[in-house]
């Protein structure tokens, strides 16, 4: 959930960052704004697939990138995840 006043490619430009050399694309596929989601704000979503060319990932190092993005998002951006 991010504020009205932040775009998406802000938002796209910090998970690149923050996804590494791992991150093979990114997809934003929705935005809400309405019911749940507070005045001034909108709800967005991105499909991320990371893909490493010579190994398969562990489940952990997705993890791990996925937990430093929302930090990222959190701490630069005053973006929170969506929990409902």
């Amino acid at each position: 959930v991010a504020a009205t006043s932040i775009t998406a490619a802000q938002i796209e430009d910090l998970i690149r960052r923050e996804a590494g050399e791992l991150l093979e694309s990114l997809t934003l596929f929705d935005e809400f704004i309405g019911q749940g989601i507070p005045e001034g704000s909108r709800s967005l979503a991105w499909a991320l697939t990371f893909r490493a060319p010579e190994r398969t990932l562990k489940d952990a190092e997705v993890q791990t990138r996925t937990e430093k993005i929302v930090h990222a998002l959190q701490g630069e951006l005053g973006v929170r995840q969506r929990t409902s």
